[in-house]
């Protein structure tokens, strides 16, 4: 108790020291707190920006699917598997999917287009589908229209196609006849022609069954969960709860498994930059510790020189470096919790937009979570208790005269 009392009187006492060193110590927290907010709220902003705007969180295809995708591998989605899927406690939405591509014609152009079909209504709940459109109307708008399409800007061009114009495609059917039918553009979707939806075409799912010769079969069940961070949990207890050898049920990790490797890869190199910053923080809290306590070599020759035990030195140094440590910590989380709120509404412009992962990244933005507070916290104090040991040994087992002598 006489330590800590003691320890607090020397942070008033010198009380600019005190304020110097505490700030130094508090700049390289939020620093550190800062940098580890915008790497987890990049990577979180990625995921969510990929499972929102396409993949879902969890898929459920036939079995081999995703390896060998294919208009053949397709399954019926029973009443069953959907009253499962409603019924899941971790499950906030789902919507089938079909895909395949056709030749599209419009008088005398023509392209290979990939097609994807869905249910409009549940697909805007999983996904969103409906702010892509950018010009036109949405698959559920488009009412009194026979086989609406929603067209990629990409393809677009190509075809120069506008609203209301009357698309023919021919593909293959799943019965192994020739599909051929009349479409009708109601909307484009993408914002350039590098996006992912500019290079699409999408129609609702009875079209697309109808014109393929599906039936009542699908390729995908796309599923949104309550937390993206479940899904390889979700996935299994899904896998169990279907229960058909059939069906593979894969989180967004392994259904994106090329973006997910990339942020791996990206987030093993990224531990190296959190790495030097570290070792900002530690040489700033050390030079900080080093400057305080020699300082007060003259008062510590002082103390020794009247008797003082040195293990009571030590310990003073030690628990004053810490003392300081936690106040600037507890001062500067603050600052970090408003910095790192601030970057997570408004966010780092990056200009022109980068695809990553075949995602396009326009921001940069930090997050607000335990581990971006608290793990430099810790780190920023568990530094000054370790610096402070050398400085505190030395102040300890100096002799008293050459201590004095040494101010």
């Amino acid at each position: 108790m006489l330590t800590l009392r003691l320890a607090f009187r020397n942070l008033l006492r010198h009380k600019s020291r005190s304020l110097l060193c505490g700030l130094s110590m508090m700049g390289a927290y939020v620093l550190f707190s800062i940098s580890l907010g915008f790497s987890d709220g990049s990577y979180g902003g990625l995921i969510r920006m990929l499972t929102d705007t396409h993949s879902g969180h969890v898929q459920i295809h036939q079995k081999d699917y995703l390896e060998a995708p294919s208009l053949f591998r397709n399954f019926k989605l029973t009443a069953e598997i959907k009253n499962q899927l409603t019924a899941h406690p971790e499950v906030l939405a789902w919507t089938p999917r079909i895909f395949s591509a056709a030749l599209i014609f419009r008088e005398n152009k023509s392209t290979i287009a990939r097609l994807m079909a869905i249910d409009p209504e549940r697909e805007a709940q999983v996904t969103t589908m409906r702010e892509k459109v950018q010009s036109g109307v949405y698959l559920t708008e488009a009412v009194g229209v026979t086989n609406p399409i929603l067209l990629g800007l990409q393809l677009q061009k190509l075809i120069q196609a506008k609203l209301g114009d009357e698309l023919i495609f021919i593909g293959q059917g799943a019965d192994g006849s020739i599909a051929n039918d009349l479409f009708t553009v109601v909307g484009i979707v993408g914002k350039s022609s590098t996006d992912a939806e500019a290079r699409r075409i999408y129609m609702t799912l009875e079209s697309a069954q109808e014109f393929l010769s599906l039936g009542e079969r699908i390729h995908e069940v796309t599923l949104r969960l309550q937390n993206y961070a479940k899904a390889r949990s979700a996935a299994v207890n899904l896998q169990e709860i279907l229960n058909n050898e059939q069906l593979d049920v894969q989180p967004w990790q392994v259904v994106e498994e090329q973006f997910y490797k990339a942020m791996q890869a990206d987030q093993q190199g990224n531990w190296i930059t959190q790495a030097v910053i570290m070792l900002i923080v530690g040489l700033v809290v050390l030079i900080t510790v080093l400057v305080n306590v020699f300082e007060r070599r003259h008062e510590y020759g002082l103390l020794l020189a009247l008797g003082t035990p040195p293990v009571f030195i030590f310990r003073s140094v030690i628990v004053e470096m810490t003392m300081l440590s936690s106040l600037s910590v507890f001062v500067g989380l603050f600052f970090s919790f408003s910095l790192n709120l601030y970057f997570s509404v408004e966010g780092i412009a990056i200009e022109p937009p980068m695809e990553y992962g075949g995602v396009l990244f326009s921001d940069i933005i930090s997050e607000v979570s335990l581990f971006v507070l608290f793990v430099p916290a810790v780190f920023t104090i568990a530094v000054a208790f370790v610096v402070a040991f050398f400085p505190a040994a030395k102040s300890a087992l100096a002799v008293p005269i050459e201590a004095m002598r040494g101010n």
